[in-house]
């Protein structure tokens, strides 16, 4: 197996392809998700000098730092919903993230968006009209496989059940179950997973208009069995030493499938309908649209590749410049998707400003001093601090400052000249004329009153 490179390199170089599979189709596979932090990791060095960089800068820049960076993300994998056959979502625990619910609609959106701007860039592609039209060879298989976390084991003497599913209501555990406790826990990921994107109408009735598809009649999720140091291992270890089936126990259970499929097993049935062109037919309803389908050789496919990544990621070539310009000016589309935490810190802070201006407008005169108007500002300031949250706080504080200095300079400044007694003048503020000035007004009215008694 060829050593992994990164795409840009891979589009870059020149590939020595066999000359008898030269002409064969290729089916693509794209693995994206998250991974479990391992005590010296290169995600661990990552994760400091991510800490680091955040170290000199404020909550709100570091926000809008992470937002960024959160927006290329959802470029890269566009760059990938766009070029595969079938995806792999990895994640480091056996429960859905339903964040990915709203990551996948913020990819629709952006798909949607972007989607004339790509079709500009792959029109002299030697691909099909389809794939021209649809920026893709086919709407891609989206496959979950989660890592198995200590809510389930198997147990080295055969398969094992967790204490929860012995002890549910209306529970046999001498009864033989059909499939194993992994496996059924697969099935019930996908239901849970199935039922939140039709909910949210990420997956559809026809999948050519779907971001990505999953199988009607065919498992999509895997449960890969997980390592053995977890957080609460300790306490599960003594629960399954009580609770797992053993092996004597499951030759008794005649007929039960309890054999679970490899990954390789999993993931082959998915990519032999691909190299088959077969295809996938994931639509459902009574009229199901058949999708679009390609299977492209390595050449035709590199072309389309290295067009979109230019557009899409790169960048830097003077005839595809203006349009990953365009692409990248789409990627404000995210953010009603992506910035939740920013809605919700620019609704909670708006609402808090008319509390502070009733705290800074309580008890006061008509004109003041600006000893008053401090005064004020910081007791503004702290009904504001009681109320205000996130990464809107130090921008709507300035706010708060500006509209409150306006107010008391828009007839409300009380002149704070003093006279010769040492008193506040008990006017508002004034313009006082220049010693000078004052002495030419006295002199012109004593000319003019002289040259009218005359």
């Amino acid at each position: 197996m060829a050593a992994p490179m990164p795409v840009a390199a891979l589009l870059l170089s020149e590939v020595q392809e066999d000359s008898l599979y030269r002409d064969e189709g290729l089916c693509v596979l794209g693995i994206f998700g998250k991974s479990s932090l391992q005590p010296g990791s290169a995600k661990e060095e990552l994760l400091r000098a991510c800490e680091a960089l955040g170290a000199g800068i404020s909550h709100a820049e570091a926000h809008e730092l992470w937002k960024g960076a959160e927006r290329q993300q959802c470029l890269h994998l566009l760059y990938l919903f766009s070029l595969c056959h079938v995806l792999l979502l990895v994640h480091p625990t056996c429960s859905f993230d339903v964040t990915y619910d709203r990551l996948f609609r913020a990819l629709d959106a952006l798909r949607q968006k972007a989607l004339p701007l790509l079709r500009a860039a792959i029109k002299d592609c030697p691909v099909s009209k389809e794939w021209k039209l649809n920026c893709r060879p086919c709407p891609p298989r989206l496959l979950f496989v989660f890592q198995l976390n200590g809510a389930l084991k198997v147990s080295s003497g055969g398969a094992g059940m967790s204490a929860a599913s012995a002890d549910a209501p209306g529970g046999n555990p001498e009864k033989p179950k059909k499939h194993s406790p992994r496996r059924r826990l697969q099935h019930a990921l996908e239901d849970q997973i199935y039922r939140i994107f039709r909910k949210s109408r990420v997956l559809t009735n026809q999948s050519i208009n779907c971001l990505f598809t999953v199988p009607a009649n065919q498992a999509f999720v895997y449960v890969v069995p997980g390592p053995e140091e977890d957080p609460v291992g300790a306490l599960l270890g003594q629960l399954r030493a009580n609770c797992a089936l053993r092996e004597n126990d499951l030759t008794s259970a005649g007929g039960g499938q309890l054999v679970d499929c490899t990954l390789k097993e999993f993931l082959w049935q998915h990519v032999e309908l691909v190299l088959t062109k077969k295809g996938f037919d994931d639509s459902v309803g009574r009229n199901p649209q058949p999708s679009h389908f390609e299977l492209p050789t390595y050449t035709k496919w590199a072309q389309v590749a290295s067009r979109l990544h230019q557009v899409m990621l790169a960048g830097k070539e003077e005839d595809s410049a203006e349009l990953a310009l365009k692409v990248q000016g789409q990627l404000k589309v995210l953010e009603g998707f992506l910035d939740a935490d920013a809605k919700f810190s620019e609704s909670r802070c708006q609402k808090a400003l008319p509390l502070a201006h009733s705290a800074y407008q309580s008890s006061l005169p008509h004109n003041y001093t600006t000893t008053v108007h401090k005064n004020q500002l910081a007791q503004a300031l702290r009904v504001y601090s009681q109320h205000a949250r996130g990464v809107a706080f130090q921008r709507c504080a300035l706010q708060l400052h500006d509209d409150c200095y306006k107010f008391w300079s828009n007839g409300h400044q009380l002149c704070e000249e003093r006279s010769l007694t040492d008193q506040h003048c008990m006017h508002k503020f004034h313009l006082l004329p220049k010693t000078g000035t004052l002495w030419a007004v006295v002199q012109s009215t004593l000319i003019k009153t002289n040259k009218k008694r005359n």
